[in-house]
């Protein structure tokens, strides 16, 4: 079990948080099989925060990051998706959301629930 009490699966020797993020890697499989999208990864990094040094403490702070569970290209429309599964929104995840949708507008982020997958 983790944190939120998902259950942990493993797919194509591939370990996954949930069983949603599971399947829903299972169906993208599929997509990418049909040739419906490209370029699937998997834990895309996005850069949501630069780090710094702080001139008055010469503290150091690191830079922050969003790590989407998959990233593809649409073969329809040619846009670029971020996916993120999400069975638990925490206060974290929900302004890391509004951050990386607020610098990388050129990408289509889409947030899944188990409802949805």
């Amino acid at each position: 079990m983790t944190k939120y009490h998902s259950k942990q699966v493993v797919v194509n020797g591939i370990k996954f948080q949930s069983k949603l993020e599971g399947t829903r890697y299972q169906q993208l499989l599929w997509l990418l099989e049909a040739e419906e999208i490209t370029d699937l990864k998997l834990q895309p990094e996005f850069q949501i925060f630069e780090g710094y040094i702080d001139a008055v403490t010469g503290e150091k702070h690191r830079s922050r990051y969003y790590v989407g569970d998959f990233q593809y290209v649409d073969t329809k429309t040619h846009q670029t998706i971020v996916e993120d599964t999400k069975g638990v929104e925490t206060d974290v995840f929900k302004l890391k959301w509004e951050m990386v949708q607020a610098k990388y507008p050129e990408y289509v982020f889409r947030k899944l629930t188990s409802r949805d997958v």
